[in-house]
């Protein structure tokens, strides 16, 4: 199926992919990001209208960066939680 413009090969993994905890390596001091919680926060972002590239959550951290200190900046609750996360893991020991 080709995709859109506005779709990645993230969008047509089935739902069980994002669940139970799977780690993949990631530029961060932890090398390593839960993909259920980054899930979760791209979810969460969209919920108050930002976009999130997971793949770029990944691999740079600069605009990881950009993208947790818009969820910190945001009203949702939780959206700011899982940016605390987030900024934690980024900021964890090298």
């Amino acid at each position: 199926m080709p995709l859109s413009h506005d779709t990645t090969e993230l969008d047509h993994l089935p739902l069980a992919y994002f669940g139970g905890g799977r780690i993949l390596p990631a530029l961060v001091p932890a090398c390593c990001l839960d993909m259920g919680l980054l899930a979760s926060f791209q979810f969460r972002m969209e919920g108050v209208g930002e976009w999130v590239a997971i793949q770029r959550m990944r691999y740079d951290r600069c605009y990881a960066f950009e993208r947790i200190a818009t969820a910190h900046g945001a009203t949702d609750p939780l959206l700011r939680r899982l940016a605390l996360m987030l900024f934690e893991i980024y900021q964890g020991p090298r």
